[in-house]
């Protein structure tokens, strides 16, 4: 597609957003049950995207692609019996998607599934339980609300084994003394067809906040200048026998190991109006050498496989307000090596974006607009020759 039809789309897509954002959303009030403190709490979220790209599309797979989808679209009930027990459950309907991160398909499938299901035991504020289908307790990248990010997204290459969520027990609390958190995870990990063992994944992250505590069970990819905060965290997670090297034969049985360090820090600007946000992490993951088998488990490789690289993101909350919603430009740079990308040993990736939130109503309905530059060092076969992509996204939370 060429650049004037990018254009038509996009102010198409902005065109719709801002009339869809004349009013303000708010969230629905829960339900209440009884005089014991129950309640019951729905919740509905989408982000419906645009996006173009300059390859994927023709017989030689050089020509523009474009693409409408949902990239969430999220039903939550959250049910508290008493105020220690609950439980939440998140159904998310992804819509048909042609431009993935890093590749162009011709076949897109849909996808409606459980995102999470967990029952949540809140003994006290040091010491909870939560069991069930949900977020791997390892990145801080990971465990931030995705509807509360400071870019367009999270990191697309900060996922490890299983990617985002996995099913198991999380011990997790605070520690007001000294304004901190910890987390403890054990999960199902990689147990499926062709695993060498059926052992469990293990994962634990320890944060300190230096300024104001983040004691919520998930972290925010900004505060709108509502809070002044300076954390700093680490995390690890390990699976014995976790993948083979040759998955034919059965043989080559390798562990997996991961590590992760990121802070993160905001600081209110003009009586909390506005803000300045920097965060950064690193993320190793390791699966022994896997990808130099005859036949790696596909775990092992690719985005989510053996590699090791970083992340920067900053952006500026601009005080005062723009029509009904105020303005935050953001950038990010993120490098990774791979150890084996789309058939490449040893590929270096580097991804450039910057764009703009518009905020209405804090991040009830929000206006995003971003560039981004994927390079890859070596430039080997289709896949991974390097690209640009523009997005546009419309988000709304109830």
């Amino acid at each position: 597609m060429k650049g004037a039809k990018k254009t038509v789309l996009l102010i198409a897509l902005l065109a719709v957003s801002f009339f869809l954002a004349a009013g303000s959303a708010h969230a629905l009030p829960p339900i209440v049950i009884g005089d014991q403190g129950a309640f019951i709490k729905f919740a509905l979220q989408g982000q419906l995207y645009g996006v173009w790209r300059d390859k994927g599309s023709g017989t030689s797979g050089q020509g523009d692609s474009t693409d409408l989808f949902f990239r969430r679209n999220r039903l939550t009930v959250q049910v508290h019996g008493t105020d220690k027990y609950g439980a939440m459950v998140q159904l998310e309907y992804v819509g048909e998607r042609n431009v993935d991160d890093l590749v162009v398909s011709d076949s897109p499938g849909t996808d409606f599934s459980v995102l999470d299901a967990y029952f949540m035991a809140d003994f006290s504020n040091e010491f909870r339980i939560y069991a069930g289908k949900q977020k791997i307790q390892l990145t801080r990248e990971n465990l931030e609300d995705c509807f509360v990010p400071l870019t367009l997204d999270r990191s697309l290459f900060i996922y490890t084994l299983k990617h985002s969520r996995d099913t198991g027990v999380v011990f997790w609390g605070n520690l007001p003394n000294i304004k901190s958190q910890y987390r403890v995870e054990v999960s199902k990990g990689n147990d499926g067809n062709g695993a060498p063992q059926s052992s469990l994944m293990y994962t634990a992250r320890f944060h300190v906040s230096l300024w104001d505590p983040e004691y919520a069970y998930g972290y925010k990819g900004t505060y709108l200048g509502k809070k002044k905060v300076l954390t700093f965290g680490v995390g690890g997670q390990f699976e014995p026998g976790a993948v083979y090297s040759d998955t034919i034969a059965h043989t080559g049985s390798k562990n997996y190991y991961a590590w992760t360090a990121d802070a993160f820090m905001e600081y209110p600007l003009t009586n909390g109006t506005s803000a300045v946000t920097l965060s950064g992490a690193y993320l190793k993951t390791d699966f022994d050498g896997a990808y130099e088998g005859s036949n790696p488990d596909p775990n092992s490789i690719g985005q989510d496989g053996e590699k090791n690289g970083w992340y920067v993101k900053a952006a500026y909350l601009l005080p005062g307000r723009i029509g009904p919603g105020q303005v935050q430009p953001f950038v990010r740079y993120e490098k990774w090596r791979y150890a084996d990308l789309f058939n490449v040993f040893n590929q270096d990736l580097t991804w450039t974006g910057a764009g703009v939130n518009y905020l209405i109503d804090g991040e009830n309905l929000r206006v995003t607009v971003q560039y981004s530059r994927t390079d890859f060092s070596q430039e080997v076969n289709q896949d991974s020759q390097s690209f640009n992509t523009v997005t546009a996204m419309l988000q709304y939370r109830f």
